[in-house]
């Protein structure tokens, strides 16, 4: 890994890359970007000839006429006819699980059990006897709709080495037998309270783990060190960075990533900036931050002041919670509130005392529609009329929930990936009736609600122009399905960029200083090579990124790291 002084990248050695020209001043500390389209997101001045930055901040937005005027200077900045955005903010993201995923089997994509066992034996060629083999991504959404697998190849492939391979949305993992005999996971080990132990016919485990079961075995897996998470905590970022974002908001962050990125932050090694959310769920750690209070950073570099709840499980492997039945095989469903609404509503209380933005993680219509009731009897009886709180995901609601939305200012985190990920078999689970509420951008935005599009990333492809892609075409990346899975949900290309850009900055209170292009805001900024408003849809995912920008600086440049 290279070190953050060869990310942030000096003005001096500007001077050597294809995007800078005609330089008048090696030292100076101003940057006057020129030479192509900036869209700033901006309702006052939605664009711009070129853009005046004086030690990372926007000076000033106008011609390059006027601006070399009030900047003799300067230092030119020739984007050669390519276009910038502000960056992008991934407004919902699991960072330091993206990169500890360098330590994992990659296993997204795979569709029989031979195929994870392929991809686990390139991975780990030469496991030594006990040694964890941990990979990541198989789709439990699929696999829940055909049958789940079978640890009987797991077991005659691996027989010495514990393997625990986790699902693409976190909601399931699938283990061999050495791993369940760790955990003391046999036929008569009961579900837990929150959870499910697949088993066979005759009693004895399958190897696949829902939900709060899969802790009966992940707590025997070593855990990393501090330094260690510092690690895959920079490792994400950079990789983020490459793909233009400059913004992110960590979801559920715990004690040990706490302190890790805390420690970044301290050494001024975070390449983007961070807005954390705690893990609600653990209320050891809530107690902990309710004493201590939000920590505000006025330079955004890190900030901690969300609290992230998961309340249901997911749609795919049939644990959230639905009003009604799944409508396909209700008697495998196993719906699951991961935390009590009890516990819940203290959190929502405590977080209006402690000034705390609360989001919920909230899949099927009645998980939605109880965090609802949740934030509605909090928010109330207090003076609290700019909480910014959120849903997060969305995925299937009632009828009256646009309009409850709108009412209390609550805003809907959605994920542009989630919607064509699962278009194969979400209809199958809600049936035609309920699927017409679900993943229903456009009725939100319809509606006068409030609207941010991330990734939830490391799950489907993440990077910003696929998010961008699937808001757009409601299709995956191989343009299917044809016309897009109930386009009229579809978002255009400025209402995604709206969504991925100044909505995620208003949703973490930071829309003053990022998520716009706007004199007196940090200059986070992305080059792209061509203008996303003037490319046909299905090109929105080929757009590439050129350069990434964070507080004037370029922390990424295409062949350049």
């Amino acid at each position: 890994m290279k070190s953050p002084v060869l990310f942030l990248v000096s003005v001096v050695l500007l001077l050597s890359t294809g995007l800078c020209t005609n330089a008048v001043s090696s030292n100076s500390s101003q940057l006057l970007v020129h030479g192509g389209t900036i869209i700033t997101m901006h309702e006052n001045v939605p664009e711009a000839e070129a853009m005046l930055i004086e030690d990372g901040v926007i000076k000033a937005l106008g011609s390059k006429k006027e601006l070399l005027d009030l900047a003799e200077k300067a230092l030119l900045v020739n984007l050669d006819g390519s276009t910038v955005l502000p960056g992008f903010i991934d407004s919902h993201v699991h960072v330091h699980q993206l990169g500890a995923e360098k330590v994992k089997a990659n296993l997204v994509g795979t569709q029989t059990v031979k195929q994870m066992i392929d991809r686990l034996r390139a991975f780990y060629p030469a496991p030594k006897a006990g040694e964890w083999l941990i990979g990541q991504g198989w789709d439990e959404g699929k696999w829940g709709s055909r049958g789940y697998p079978d640890r009987k190849l797991l077991d005659e492939a691996f027989p010495e080495n514990p393997v625990y391979l986790q699902s693409l949305h976190g909601f399931a993992v699938f283990c061999n037998k050495k791993a369940l005999d760790i955990g003391g996971v046999n036929r008569s080990t009961p579900d837990p309270e929150v959870g499910q132990i697949l088993k066979r016919k005759n009693g004895q485990p399958t190897g696949v783990l829902l939900t709060l079961a899969r802790e009966l075995v992940s707590i025997h897996i070593p855990d990393a060190s501090v330094a260690q998470r510092k690690r895959a905590i920079r490792e994400g970022m950079l990789l983020m960075a490459a793909a233009g974002v400059t913004s992110i908001h960590e979801a559920g962050i715990r004690e040990k990533n706490l302190q890790a990125f805390e420690e970044l932050r301290q050494e001024n090694a975070l390449p983007i900036r961070v807005y954390g959310f705690l893990d609600g769920n653990n209320e050891t750690l809530m107690q902990k931050m309710f004493s201590r209070g939000p920590v505000i950073d006025p330079e955004y570099w890190l900030t901690i002041r969300g609290i992230k709840v998961y309340y249901d499980g997911s749609l795919g492997s049939r644990t959230a919670l639905l009003r009604e039945p799944y409508s396909d095989k209700p008697e495998d469903a196993n719906m699951t509130e991961r935390i009590s609404p009890q516990r819940v509503a203290s959190l929502a209380t405590r977080a209006v005392q402690g000034g705390f933005q609360l989001a919920v993680h909230a899949i099927g219509d009645e998980g939605n529609d109880r965090t609802l009731n949740i934030f509605e009897n909090a928010l109330k009886y207090e003076a609290y009329p700019d909480h910014r709180w959120r849903i997060e995901h969305a995925q299937v609601v009632l009828p009256n929930y646009y309009q409850r939305v709108v009412n209390m200012g609550v805003i809907s985190s959605m994920q542009s990936s989630h919607a064509v990920g699962d278009s194969t078999w979400a209809e199958q689970r809600v049936g035609a009736d309920r699927i017409r509420h679900a993943y229903a951008w456009q009725k939100i935005l319809n509606a006068g609600g409030s609207l941010i599009m991330n990734s939830d990333l490391p799950g489907e492809p993440w990077q910003p122009v696929n998010t961008l892609h699937f808001a757009v075409t409601r299709q995956n990346l191989a343009d299917q399905p044809s016309g897009g899975w109930y386009a009229d949900q579809s978002l255009s290309v400025m209402q995604a960029l709206k969504a991925m850009t100044s909505e995620g900055a208003y949703a973490a209170f930071q829309e003053d200083k990022v998520g716009s292009l706007r004199t007196g805001a940090f200059a986070d900024f992305v080059v792209l090579d061509r203008d996303p408003r003037k490319v046909k849809a299905g090109q929105l995912k080929n757009l590439e990124i050129l350069s990434t920008w964070v507080n004037g600086k370029r922390v990424w440049q295409a062949g350049k790291n």
